[in-house]
């Protein structure tokens, strides 16, 4: 690679360490930018439910980790990232000039409380048809080459259910247990919608996921809004990502989240140290 680039990608790193060390679900990286890939809609939504990711105050967006959003539709079922989804379709490039009078691109920012920084709980997208599910992994841009897609029968949550009850967001919930690859769950979900989803790759119980965290309260999500109001489910260009196991794929993530740098440069990544990771899928 060239030593500009990796200057510029160390100094990079170096400013934004103290956001490092606060944020365990991603690392710090350039984000992805998805600029001459065409979208196709291959379904319409009936529902769209709004979950907030790990968020520090529910009522304000700006301290999620991401603000995701579940589409069902008759053939599809989607969960992707709604702040990049919103942000792909009002992003228009800014070009700014460096200290030597260089023309760029303006940094692209996504929302939440790290609005410029890559989380794979953020950037990867998930899509269920036919008992069968596809998640596209969209790595940081200058790690373009590792994106990659794996597909596996829908994974199914062995869930308890519970006797305890309570409102959530004006719904009637009732609590359902579960161990799932590794981590304890604990999930309230309301049959006055039946829909048998839930946020990320969860889903399986008489109703709709309001409200999911693992026992160790490193994972969250929470439902915000739901609308049922027809929307098109859009999908991207990924026939160029490549196929790959689930054990796979989460290897390079695991790779980017404890020292990106290394896997740009092994030279350069000896001069950081790796940082702790703990994902959501430990098995």
């Amino acid at each position: 690679m060239n030593n500009r680039i990796i200057t510029i990608l160390l100094a990079f790193v170096v400013i934004n360490s103290g956001v490092n060390a606060q944020w365990k679900q991603g690392r710090v990286a350039p984000s992805y930018r998805r600029e001459g890939n065409s979208p196709t809609a291959i379904d319409t939504a009936q529902v769209t439910a709004y979950y907030s990711f790990n968020a520090d105050n529910i009522k304000d967006e700006n301290t999620y980790i991401d603000l995701g959003w579940l589409l069902v539709g008759k053939h599809y079922t989607k969960y992707a990232s709604y702040f990049i989804a919103h942000s792909d379709s009002t992003y228009k490039p800014k070009i700014i000039k460096n200290s030597r009078g260089e023309n760029g691109i303006a940094q692209r920012t996504y929302g939440g409380k790290y609005p410029s920084y890559w989380s794979e709980y953020q950037f990867d997208e998930i899509y269920i048809k036919d008992g069968q599910l596809t998640e596209y992994a969209i790595m940081p841009m200058n790690l373009d080459r590792e994106c990659c897609q794996y597909t596996e029968p829908v994974p199914k949550q062995q869930w308890m259910l519970k006797e305890e009850q309570q409102t959530i967001h004006g719904y009637h919930c009732q609590k359902a247990t579960c161990r799932w690859r590794g981590r304890d769950y604990e999930a309230w979900f309301t049959t006055e919608i039946p829909i048998q989803h839930g946020p990320w790759k969860f889903g399986g119980l008489p109703g709709l996921i309001v409200k999911i965290s693992d026992a160790k309260k490193e994972y969250n999500f929470e439902l915000v809004k739901l609308e049922r109001t027809p929307r098109p489910i859009i999908q991207w260009d990924f026939s160029r990502f490549r196929k790959v196991s689930r054990e796979h794929m989460q290897k390079l993530q695991r790779k980017i989240n404890i020292n990106w740098v290394r896997m740009l440069s092994p030279e350069a990544g000896t001069k950081f140290p790796d940082k702790p990771y703990s994902p959501m899928e430990l098995e």
